[in-house]
């Protein structure tokens, strides 16, 4: 099974260091297979950059993540295109999406209809940068949740081996309720004996 990493490398990824940051999360990407083996033996990560277009990121030959370059927009509409492409032909797809969500609130309305297209499409949005739209990127999520960068990790796993049941933490402390211990009944004594 392959995982799908789209680094967003639109203009705005250039504001505050954002590319440096998703260039140093693929870093760490690459190296959950080896570091979860028993876990991680079946599944290809492949690296994508995407801004006008989507094209596959080549690994330099000492294994590490060339740099990123940010220029022009991102298009939903690539992104749903190049989706469309990659979902049929392996039939299942999971995808790990990392960007700042810069992008028309119509555009994520559209990718949003089309979504419902893709069953089998598992996708997962980490905001990168304190500027963030974090509604926007929630909305491409196929689960409604959005990582942030430290939870890298939690985004892979969720990605990989995740459902796409929304992730909903309790309103308060109180709604969490423990189980009252079962009371035990102790079997009567027969006196008349």
């Amino acid at each position: 099974m392959d995982i799908y990493f789209i680094f967003d490398t639109s203009g705005s990824m250039d504001e505050m260091g954002k590319i440096h940051l998703q260039r140093n999360l693929a870093r760490y990407a690459i190296q959950m297979p080896g570091l979860a083996q028993e876990k991680c033996t079946d599944f290809v990560i492949r690296l994508y950059q995407w801004h006008q277009d989507i094209s596959e990121v080549t690994l330099q030959s000492d294994g590490d993540i060339p740099s990123l370059t940010a220029k022009g927009s991102s298009s939903l509409a690539e992104l749903s295109d190049f989706l469309f492409q990659h979902v049929y032909k392996s039939g299942v797809a999971r995808v790990l999406i990392l960007s700042d969500g810069n992008f028309p609130s119509s555009d994520t309305i559209n990718f949003q209809n089309q979504l419902c297209t893709f069953p089998d499409l598992i996708i997962r949005t980490v905001a990168v940068g304190a500027d963030a739209d974090l509604l926007k990127l929630r909305k491409l999520s196929t689960n409604n949740t959005v990582y942030l960068p430290e939870n890298i990790a939690s985004a892979m796993n969720s990605t990989l081996f995740g459902s796409d049941e929304p992730v909903t933490a309790p309103v308060s402390a109180a709604q969490i309720q423990h189980s009252a211990p079962a009371e035990t009944v102790e079997p009567e004594e027969d006196w008349d004996a």
